[in-house]
């Protein structure tokens, strides 16, 4: 598996390279065991349309540059598409 290193306040931490999180959530899964219950599909689905009309919105605004717009709606259009659920 390949990694890439991420910082947080406490320092570099490794994260699989083909997750969209970063080091506080990487933390997380080492430190906290993750239980069976998880988020709706249709949570994660409308927290996808929320996350694109904001950056579209804030893009708009002149809040958010062109770079981190399509970084954002290409990982809300893939979470739209089930790519990826868990």
């Amino acid at each position: 598996m390949e990694y890439r290193i991420e910082h947080d306040s406490l320092g570099e931490v490794k994260v699989p390279a083909d997750k969209y999180w970063a080091a506080q959530t990487e933390r997380s899964f080492e430190n906290f065991p993750i239980g069976i219950e998880k988020i709706p599909a249709e949570i994660i689905h409308a927290f996808g349309i929320l996350k694109k009309s904001a950056a579209i919105a804030n893009h708009t605004l002149g809040k958010l540059d062109e770079e981190r717009l399509s970084a954002i709606c290409k990982a809300c259009d893939e979470i739209l598409a089930g790519k990826l659920a868990a």
